[in-house]
């Protein structure tokens, strides 16, 4: 999830974003990035073809710094393609396109930018398929597809990445990225096996909930320590107008059933049952009516939902949300943490809520 973006600072740094000349000589500041030198508890994925991108959202692949089909962990952020990353960002200069609105870019004093990469230990995303059972509003599959070189991750490719992981010591996992995880029909086998070769590694997905239907699927999400269940709106009207092909009746009495056989066989840690499931709301200006919110929250306590959270979606201004996190209704639901605005069912402490 995405944070307010940095300032981009005037045309200069736009067009060297677009690959233009380097910044006027005499600068006294560079950039640096967190994902790049290990700093970042999110962003590093692994993609399924087992290519590595140095961010979340890289639909056009131009953040790929590496393939693990031919490079360990620590050779990827140790090779040119990192350390070239990190010279030009030193330089004021945007590798990549998504760099100018990523949260991991720094501005520093010339002479406090170091220009080393490092693997992640905090946390990691691993994508294990870029296929979808919908077609959001904002998804660029066909983009995306042309440049993957397989759609869903082997199981033998899953067991090395949860070598690597549990090599590299990496606290968080983050199982999802711009597919539905619960998608390949061996889920249930490749969350064990990253739970096998990682124990007490925390597991963190986010799904449409359109799949957890089935018991193999429903059985990989309780292995889970943190679902986020994406269903944007309180009926199929508004969820279909962003969620193409959703179906809000199923997605929701699915996400209510995970909830019951997660209290059934819970786990515990801190005191909170797991895995913490949490309904995700990604708001649009056709979906955050007082009426809604309000709407919303009744039908996640009677789901039974440890969490809800209200978060505004990164759409055209004409369909942007005017309401989020100003309308005095997510005031009076919940309290605003990070970029959301959570209503706190269970009292999930801080530490254990989702990034």
């Amino acid at each position: 999830m995405w944070l307010r973006p940095p300032v981009v600072l005037g045309f200069r740094l736009l067009h060297d974003m677009r690959g233009g000349s380097s910044p006027k000589t005499g600068s006294s500041r560079g950039y640096y990035c967190r994902a790049l030198t290990g700093e970042s508890n999110y962003n590093i994925c692994i993609n399924c073809d087992l290519t590595v991108s140095c961010n979340c959202q890289d639909f056009s692949g131009r953040g790929k710094i590496g393939d693990l089909r031919a490079q360990g962990l620590t050779e990827v952020f140790e090779g040119p393609v990192v350390r070239r990353f990190l010279a030009q960002l030193a330089e004021l200069r945007f590798p990549t396109d998504v760099c100018a609105i990523c949260p991991e870019l720094r501005a520093l004093p010339r002479e406090a930018v170091e220009p080393r990469g490092a693997p992640p230990r905090r946390g990691v995303i691993v994508e294990n398929t870029a296929a979808c059972n919908l077609a959001c509003g904002l998804c660029r599959r066909e983009e995306l597809l042309a440049h993957r070189d397989q759609r869903f991750m082997s199981l033998e490719h899953v067991t090395r990445v949860a070598e690597l992981v549990r090599t590299a010591g990496v606290e968080t996992l983050y199982f999802f990225n711009l597919g539905e995880p619960f998608l390949p029909a061996d889920v249930l086998e490749q969350v064990t096996r990253i739970r096998a070769a990682n124990p007490a590694i925390r597991l963190v997905t986010s799904t449409n909930g359109l799949l957890l239907d089935a018991p193999e699927k429903s059985a990989a999400a309780l292995l889970m320590d943190y679902i986020y269940v994406s269903l944007d709106g309180v009926d199929q009207r508004t969820v279909e107008a962003y969620q193409v092909g959703g179906d809000f009746d199923r997605a929701y009495r699915n996400m209510a059933r995970l909830v019951g056989l997660r209290d059934e066989r819970a786990r515990f840690h801190d005191g909170i049952a797991l895995p913490i499931i949490e309904w995700k709301y990604v708001t649009f200006r056709h979906n955050d009516r007082p009426a809604h919110v309000r709407r919303a929250v009744a039908l996640a306590r009677e789901a039974g939902v440890d969490v809800l959270g209200f978060y505004r979606g990164a759409a055209p201004m004409p369909k942007r949300s005017l309401r989020f996190g100003r309308d005095p209704v997510f005031s009076e639901i919940g309290v605003r943490l990070g970029d959301g605005v959570i209503v706190n069912f269970a009292g999930v402490p801080e530490h254990l809520l989702g990034p």
